[in-house]
């Protein structure tokens, strides 16, 4: 099956050819495990699949879903002994995802003519919402955490290169993503204080030390605070000491 594309981000898809290819749940499942785990062994596969009932029992649940697999998509899957693994040629996107952002964070440069071809992939919705295996749940919060990342890193190089449009879309993202991440808070306050808006740097200060103090009854560290002019500190100071009770 020629020009395979599996999409994990968002709702699952698959197409050949640029041609839909309909999959019921459970082969969904055999393909997501094997695109996100990569090559793995029968055993374990089938333990993950069907955790519930006994292994020789899971064993023949993938023996039947491998030969339902091979009927609808041929190619997709390739077998090797006790192992299976998707075929080299399929593109998945949530493994291009990965790869840009792990080559962000581990190389820490971003050169402003390569990335914006790859920025896009940061932008797909969560992985596989509304899928509640343990295995699927590790894989979002370890690709969520990643991306997070290397929205963080692109944004802060290109605040310093005064590419302030594109920081700031990047920023306002990863605070959507997380707001009660502290690092991605600090990032949108930098851009807008590069921009020269602090009044906005000062909202977002506010609205995460509200939220902060709402959710987990904590203050933004001292290292967030000091992000704002030393006026604006004396001011937000002064605000909290006439609303907190004595």
């Amino acid at each position: 099956m020629a020009g395979l594309r599996l999409r994990l981000l968002g709702q699952f898809a698959c197409e050949s050819s640029g041609s839909s290819v309909d999959l019921p749940f459970g082969i969904q499942r055999l393909v997501a495990f094997l695109a996100l785990r990569g090559p793995s062994h029968r055993c374990m596969v089938a333990g993950s699949l069907w955790p519930e009932v006994p292994d020789a029992q899971a064993l023949a649940s993938l023996r039947t879903g491998v030969w339902r697999m091979n009927r609808l998509a041929h190619g997709l899957l390739e077998a090797q002994g006790t192992g299976l693994r998707m075929s080299a040629h399929t593109w998945v996107d949530s493994k291009a995802q990965e790869d840009f952002a792990k080559r962000v964070v581990d190389t820490r440069l971003i050169d402003g003519r390569e990335y914006e071809k790859d920025l896009e992939t940061l932008y797909p919705p969560e992985l596989l919402p509304g899928w509640y295996d343990d295995w699927v749940i590790f894989e979002r919060q370890r690709l969520s955490q990643l991306r997070l990342h290397a929205l963080e890193i692109i944004a802060r190089r290109l605040t310093q290169r005064d590419e302030l449009d594109v920081a700031l879309r990047l920023a306002l993202e990863a605070v959507r993503t997380e707001p009660l991440r502290e690092t991605a808070n600090a990032v949108l306050m930098s851009v807008y204080l590069a921009e020269g808006n602090v009044s906005d740097a000062i909202r977002q200060y506010a609205v995460f030390r509200d939220l902060l103090q709402r959710e987990l009854g904590l203050e933004p560290s001292a290292r967030l605070t000091r992000l704002l002019p030393a006026q604006a500190r004396t001011t937000l100071r002064a605000s909290v000491d006439v609303l907190t009770p004595r």
